[in-house]
């Protein structure tokens, strides 16, 4: 069974797969965050099992594991990308040689976020092998936003801008709290220039 996700177009299965777990062992800010010790070739049979039986949504994080999931989402869908829908999310300073997620500022509502999202998109597309994500959110649950939300005429100026391709359509959006209403924003790449 899909359907289509918001007004994205993009179909989905009903039923996606979360991949905090395949992150295996990591630290954020110093405390343990992940699920454990995790064998990547059994990660890669359940992400195999999982488009056998029809879904093809994955949500993943640059945080799981510090970038581990991603590298094993990637690799599992080596050859079969074109099948898969790929939802990671951005936000953090990530050490993968320490598995350590850590805050750009001393804390994270003094973190510089939007200073690093360029660098965070091409760290999660190259982690997933990819050339494009999906959906791709932000994930700082300690950040605050103090002023009012970026209108649709101040984010097209000042964030690069993609009509097609990694993350077109992409949204601002918040878990926490519900803004009136989504902001509309540009996806981009490497490969995107800006406007």
């Amino acid at each position: 069974m899909k359907r289509t996700l918001g007004r994205s177009g993009i179909e989905v299965s009903a039923v996606g797969m979360g991949c905090w777990a395949i992150g295996g062992p990591w630290t954020m800010m110093g405390a343990q965050a992940g699920w454990g010790v995790v064998d990547d070739a059994e990660s890669t049979r359940a992400i195999h099992a999982a488009l056998e039986l029809g879904a093809n949504f994955f949500d993943t994080a640059a945080n799981y594991g510090a970038g581990h999931s991603e590298r094993v989402l990637g690799a599992a869908l080596k050859g079969r990308r074109d099948g898969a829908v790929i939802a990671t999310k951005f936000g953090y300073e990530l050490d993968e040689s320490a598995r350590a997620v850590n805050p750009y500022g001393a804390t994270e509502e003094a973190s510089d976020v939007a200073g690093h999202v360029r660098e965070n998109l091409e760290g999660s597309l190259r982690r997933l092998g990819t050339d494009h994500v999906d959906v791709y959110l932000l994930h700082v649950w300690g950040s605050r936003w103090t002023g009012p939300w970026p209108s649709a005429k101040s984010s097209r100026a000042s964030w690069p801008r993609a009509r097609s391709g990694p993350t077109a359509g992409a949204r601002i959006g918040r878990t926490r709290s519900r803004p009136s209403r989504p902001v509309p924003v540009a996806g981009w790449s490497s490969r995107s220039s800006t406007s």
